[in-house]
């Protein structure tokens, strides 16, 4: 073979050898174009995913401190895993296989935290539908309490109406004393010395037996009491000044009642003096006395 055969077959080979190189250049350029693109796309996968748990966890409100706690723990976790992503080299193609392990781990421990979630929201909302039914109970029986305490209440103002003890006309006349000490009927007001006041208790078998107190009051056209002995409250709350009491054991018959009321002649003037009797701390009737 002659020099200038060698030189061509030389030429042809190099050429040959720089087109191998430059298509094997190319391919590789295109590989790792590729490879960065395909790690750029699983950088961005991975960072959406853990967004999306992250999104997911932050969404979930639960009251049980320690899962709520967990919670916490579970989202920054993730929160640190995302930016460790986010700083990835396009050289580190080892880690991503790495992260992605990491993110199925997590994913795994979001399953069995989110089946303890949604046990739990079972459970409360168990407990809340048996608290509404309970308190609907509850209302029941406050309503059924309420009227049977307005039932009792009223048969209370029943028994009490029909357990008072009614007593006959009060009968009162003005007496005077004569010079022999004995006491007769007067309509004068300058010889009034007494007050006698007579009516019965009358029979009630409904009334409780037993000690029941009498008060007798007079008063003048002025309100003012007569001889006043003291003062008692009445069943209505009302305080009253008497002129007389008398204690009786009524036995739930009829029963004659006197009373007998002194008086300083100079402090009875004309007009009309009305006699009032209470039984048992209730208002039973009156009568007038008129004077000239």
């Amino acid at each position: 073979m002659n020099p200038k055969s060698i030189k061509t077959l030389a030429i042809v080979v190099l050429l040959a050898v720089v087109i191998f190189l430059l298509f094997f250049g190319y391919k590789k350029s295109n590989e790792v174009l590729l490879l960065e693109n395909s790690f750029q796309q699983e950088k961005i996968d991975l960072q959406n995913s853990l967004d999306e748990m992250i999104k997911d966890y932050t969404d979930v409100v639960i009251r049980k401190q320690s899962l709520s706690k967990r919670l916490r723990k579970e989202i920054q976790k993730m929160k640190d895993l995302r930016d460790s992503v986010a700083v990835l080299e396009g050289k580190n193609y080892s880690l991503i296989r790495k992260y992605r392990s990491k993110i199925s781990s997590l994913e795994r421990e979001n399953r069995r935290l989110f089946i303890k979630i949604d046990s739990l929201s079972t459970a409360n909302q168990a407990l809340a539908e048996k608290n509404t039914i309970t308190n609907e109970i509850l209302n029941e029986k406050v309503i059924i309490n309420d009227e049977l305490n307005q039932k009792y209440k009223a048969l209370e103002e029943k028994v009490e109406i029909a357990s008072k003890i009614e007593i006959s006309p009060v009968r009162a006349i003005a007496m005077k004393e004569r010079s022999s000490g004995k006491l007769t009927s007067t309509s004068r007001s300058s010889r009034t010395d007494a007050f006698k006041v007579n009516f019965d208790l009358l029979k009630n078998e409904v009334s409780t037996p037993g000690k029941k107190m009498v008060y007798i009051q007079i008063i003048d056209q002025k309100k003012n009491v007569i001889t006043p002995k003291g003062k008692t409250a009445l069943k209505n709350g009302a305080q009253i000044l008497y002129s007389d009491s008398i204690a009786v054991n009524y036995l739930n018959d009829k029963l004659a009642l006197t009373s007998l009321i002194l008086v300083n002649r100079d402090d009875i003037n004309k007009g009309q003096y009305t006699v009032s009797a209470f039984v048992d701390g209730t208002y039973s009737g009156n009568s007038v006395v008129s004077l000239k």
